[in-house]
């Protein structure tokens, strides 16, 4: 079994296990209970409505499959330099196995920011939507190839206040999230088969988009970042190179200087 593969089976056991604490219909409740007392819906979507330029996503996660461990930095620690930096919207990896993360990073980085957030994870339960609208995301990743019902689950997000980042692989895939208004596509430069990074991802499929695009995956430096708003990218999301920094001074210096070319 592939690592992709792997975590889609940690994932399933994983929600079983919280609903047998928990079950479906008790947080579904609470999830829409605690909505409707915030006024923080679709902060995510606006980001991209309300500034100029191409946005900046930085991301938390401690660990990748390609990467592996990527550094040691707490989480309330990152999230504070964003928060304090020109950074956009904020990304939360919530994956156990590989990215070696969870809930509760996403509610410390609920807590540490008043930014929007995504929760990046493989969603393959609409629980996993309630659990995000409790936590306090802003936004769910929503992966097209790894069978689930985009629609239903984006418009279970809907319902909640929440935006939904779908990540496409194909023209099929961008023109079904096209065909079902999808507002924020995700195109990842990472071969999720074999990992490996390539900006013409970004640049092959990101004609097909018709609302808003994110590219994700493989910034390593600002000619990177360059290129890629070249090829149309309303947003860039980045992560390993932001974690990577000696010191958080030098964490601020590289995201100021990615504000630099990625703003008018």
């Amino acid at each position: 079994m592939d690592k992709i593969g792997q975590i889609l089976e940690n994932k399933k056991k994983l929600i079983s296990e919280a609903k047998s604490k928990k079950p479906l219909k008790e947080i579904k409740k609470e999830a829409e209970d605690f909505i409707s007392t915030k006024e923080k819906k679709f902060r995510f979507k606006e980001k991209f409505k309300n500034t100029k330029g191409t946005k900046l996503i930085a991301e938390f996660k401690p660990a990748s499959p390609s990467k592996g461990d990527i550094g040691s930095v707490k989480v309330e620690d990152i999230i504070n330099i964003y928060d304090k930096s020109p950074v956009d919207m904020i990304s939360c990896l919530t994956e156990e196995l590989y990215f070696k993360s969870n809930l509760n990073n996403l509610k410390k980085a609920v807590e540490n920011t008043n930014k929007p957030i995504l929760r990046k994870d493989f969603f393959i339960d609409e629980y996993m939507i309630y659990e995000a609208a409790l936590t306090g995301a802003s936004c769910i990743l929503l992966i097209s190839n790894i069978g689930i019902d985009i629609e239903k689950y984006r418009n279970i997000a809907l319902d909640l206040g929440l935006d939904s980042v779908i990540e496409c692989h194909s023209k099929e895939e961008i023109e079904y999230a096209n065909d079902i208004n999808g507002e924020i596509i995700g195109i990842n430069n990472r071969n999720l088969a074999d990992f490996t990074i390539d900006f013409n991802t970004t640049k092959e499929l990101g004609q097909y988009v018709n609302n808003y695009l994110i590219s994700e995956s493989g910034v390593e430096t600002i000619e990177d970042a360059k290129l890629l708003k070249s090829y149309g990218a309303d947003a860039l999301l980045i992560g390993t190179s932001l974690l990577r920094g000696k010191n958080p001074n030098e964490t601020k210096e590289y995201i100021n200087n990615l504000n630099k070319v990625l703003k008018p």
